[in-house]
């Protein structure tokens, strides 16, 4: 979400320059909430990219974010 608003299928690379670039996004947007699946392997460089940075995120089980969407 970005000031409120929902923000559908913002993709980056899974690597130090993806990363990087949601960094400087983040930098953009006052309180941001960060949500994405937990995708095993593929999210925990994420997750461990958001700890080293202090940034708070919500890391949603793949088949419940995909009933939410559903539903929205």
């Amino acid at each position: 979400m970005v000031n409120g608003q929902k923000v559908n299928d913002y993709a980056i690379s899974n690597d130090m320059v993806g990363f990087n670039q949601l960094l400087g996004d983040l930098k953009q947007v006052t309180k941001p909430q960060i949500i994405f699946e937990a995708t095993g392997v593929y999210s925990r460089r994420l997750q461990a990219f958001l700890d080293m940075h202090e940034l708070r995120y919500v890391m949603m089980n793949p088949l419940e974010a995909k009933r939410k969407t559903k539903d929205d």
